[in-house]
């Protein structure tokens, strides 16, 4: 156990928690008290400004429960102890809740000073522990978080979130970690899910109407595997769309697990307002802001990264990337889009108007059926620029084709017989062409 000074905050709505502890640590030369706050959203503030080492709450913190700011400081300021001060008689899936969000230590009915202090310092050991058993996976391998985002519709978020993810996928990983997941946050239906023709058994809609985070088990009845690797994990289908927000501590539960689990989570944020897109904003490491080039989403996109930067999102994570959606893009420039959006230009994927189409109405990811295309070749050099080892592929192409069969099922393999995809820039009838643009 150390002997530095520590350094504690005390969140407390009704006072009585704040003024024992004050009167067991006043005078400790081994303790300070930082600042003492009486709601949720002061003592996110406070634990940001003040960096202590433990953060005590009072189970009765409100408007906020105590257990849902333990899970914002755990995702804002991961190297903070929590301690949680628990009337008797708590509930069980409170305890739950408590050991998913990492709430270091805890204490349960009256408080006594040695047992209080003894907690305290087994909190700061605890977290260090943790620390240091983090510092060591991440010099290893980075567990990555990319979102990526557009300032409007008609970007080519998700197809470009679809076909990072299918590129990750080959990348090399340690034997014990999965390559790589995607979230579609959509509330109406999953894009993302047609892409990879792909249908989930559950989605996190349904599940928050039952609890308020994601464990490890329902995590596993989430995600729906491709073909590839990549793992599907969608808010909502077209038969459970109801448009609801998620909650916050759905979307940071389920997120703090990915990382646990897979070398890297790619996020489809379809919007930037809701608390749950404000946490995976902040939880993620880097933000692909995807922006379609004209100059109403240029000036849009320059809207949305002054936003962020205003609202202290670090300019280091944010990579901007270029969509040629229309043939004529090539008008404007990267210098000019730079000049228009004041931000460099990390990548630019060039316009394809067979390629694409056909990779939407078939569900084949086209960074699989033509890794030869300069976009498919763009798309890996970025996944590269984002952390991936993505190798070449093989002359032959991926895996072959691959498809939705004849009954309207979904695929489970390779099949043999396959729609032609040279000709799928001409499908007819029910899959009437998909312009790129359309594609969100």
């Amino acid at each position: 156990m150390s002997t530095e000074l520590i350094k504690i905050l005390i969140a407390d709505s009704d006072g009585h928690t704040r003024d024992v502890l004050c009167s067991y640590l006043a005078g400790d030369p081994n303790y300070q008290i930082v600042g003492r706050a009486v709601n949720g959203d002061e003592c996110l503030t406070l634990a940001h400004l003040k960096q202590p080492d433990v953060v005590i709450l009072s189970s009765t913190l409100k408007p906020t429960p105590a257990i849902e700011v333990c899970e914002q400081l755990i995702l804002q300021t991961p190297h903070v102890a929590t301690l949680m001060v628990l009337p008797q008689g708590f509930e069980e899936n409170l305890f739950r809740r408590m050991m998913t969000a990492g709430v270091s230590e805890f204490l349960i009915g009256a408080l006594e000073k040695e047992r209080t202090l003894d907690a305290i310092r087994s909190a700061v050991d605890k977290a260090a522990r943790h620390r240091r058993v983090q510092e060591s996976k991440e010099s290893r391998l980075c567990h990555k978080v990319i979102t990526v985002v557009g300032p409007r519709g008609g970007c080519g978020c998700t197809t470009l979130a679809v076909n990072l993810c299918c590129a990750i996928a080959r990348s090399p990983i340690p034997c014990d970690l999965r390559p790589v997941a995607l979230l579609d946050t959509r509330l109406n239906g999953s894009d993302a899910a047609n892409l990879l023709d792909l249908e989930p058994r559950r989605t996190l809609a349904e599940v928050a109407a039952n609890v308020s985070v994601v464990d490890h088990y329902v995590l596993d009845s989430l995600a729906a595997t491709h073909i590839c690797g990549a793992a599907l994990l969608t808010a909502a289908i077209a038969s459970t769309a109801r448009g609801d927000p998620l909650p916050r501590s759905i979307m940071t539960s389920t997120l703090a697990l990915l990382r646990q689990q897979f070398a890297f989570t790619v996020l489809d944020l379809v919007e930037t307002s809701s608390e749950a897109a404000q946490a995976a904003l902040d939880y993620s490491d880097t933000v692909v802001l995807t922006v379609a080039v004209d100059v109403l989403r240029l000036r849009a996109a320059r809207l949305l990264l002054i936003e962020w930067l205003a609202g202290n999102l670090p300019r280091q994570k944010i990579r901007v990337v270029l969509n040629d959606i229309d043939p004529e893009s090539d008008h404007i420039e990267t210098a000019r889009a730079e000049h228009i959006l004041e931000f460099p230009v990390t990548a630019r994927l060039p316009f394809d108007g067979r390629a694409v189409p056909a990779a939407i109405n078939l569900g084949q990811p086209f960074v699989l059926t033509h890794p030869d295309k300069p976009l498919s070749r763009a798309i890996r050099q970025l996944a590269g620029k984002l952390g991936a080892q993505v190798p070449e592929p093989p002359r032959s192409g991926l895996f072959g084709l691959f498809g939705r069969n004849g009954n309207g099922g979904r695929h489970a393999g390779i099949c043999a017989c396959q729609r032609g995809v040279a000709a799928a820039g001409e499908i007819t009838g029910a899959n009437k062409p998909i312009r790129q643009e359309d594609s969100k």
